[in-house]
């Protein structure tokens, strides 16, 4: 008798609007649908901003599956074990606020929990917020699920952002939880993708941002203890 398949899912959330949560969601499920696995994008945001990015491109041009989650609202944590059947990997697009009850049901279930982050000072003022919220849901859970932070919109000019990313890649208030070796620069390719429904891997001139986008996926395939290609296409 061959064993179920279990997901590994992938909690992505912050208290702050405007961190790069859905566009580090798609670009990171997309590429690893690229690499072969089979992936689902859980759209828990009423404001449909994930499911408009998969959508926006001819069928079956996202390489991922598209699941509308907050319509379920109090089982969502029921339905994504149910889902957590069918895919490899889950990705979980969450609303932003840390209140939410998806975003908690979601933290509950994690393989891993990333918290896309830009780098001004009210930016990384509001990370307490999603610190504490992982950490607690990490005792609830009994399973100390890696979290890691992921800056998002980087500019490697700016002085303050490259000290604002220095002192979250070791975190000294939340040891656990630091910044992933990788973060994704403020690139035009990373949000024209949302217009075409495609991830940086289908736009002109983006090498820089795959190369991103890889070296993300990388240290996510790391920490879940998975290979970095699945399978060809």
């Amino acid at each position: 008798m061959t064993e179920k398949q279990t997901a590994k899912i992938i909690t992505i959330f912050n208290q702050k609007g405007g961190a790069g949560k859905t566009t580090t969601t798609c670009q990171i499920a997309g590429t690893f649908g690229h690499r072969g696995y089979d992936v689902l994008v859980a759209d828990l945001d009423k404001q449909n901003s994930a499911s408009k990015w998969v959508s926006a491109g001819e069928e079956g041009q996202f390489p991922a599956s598209l699941w509308s989650g907050h319509m379920y609202k109090g089982n969502i944590a029921t339905e994504l074990g149910k889902l957590a059947e069918k895919y490899e990997l889950i990705f979980i697009d969450c609303a932003p606020a840390v209140d939410q009850p998806g975003t908690w049901a979601s933290l509950l279930v994690s393989d891993l929990a990333i918290i896309p982050t830009k780098l001004g000072p009210a930016d990384t003022d509001a990370l307490h917020d999603a610190f504490e919220l992982a950490k607690k849901a990490r005792r609830q859970a009994g399973f100390d699920f890696p979290v890691r932070v992921l800056a998002t919109a980087y500019r490697k000019a700016r002085t303050d952002e490259r000290l604002a990313l220095e002192r979250l890649a070791v975190n000294d208030a939340y040891p656990e939880f630091p910044a992933l070796k990788t973060s994704l620069a403020d690139r035009l390719s990373f949000t024209r993708s949302m217009l075409y429904g495609v991830t940086a891997h289908s736009m002109p001139k983006s090498n820089e941002a795959i190369a991103e986008l890889e070296s993300v996926a990388d240290e996510i395939s790391a920490l879940l203890g998975l290979p970095k290609k699945k399978k060809a296409r």
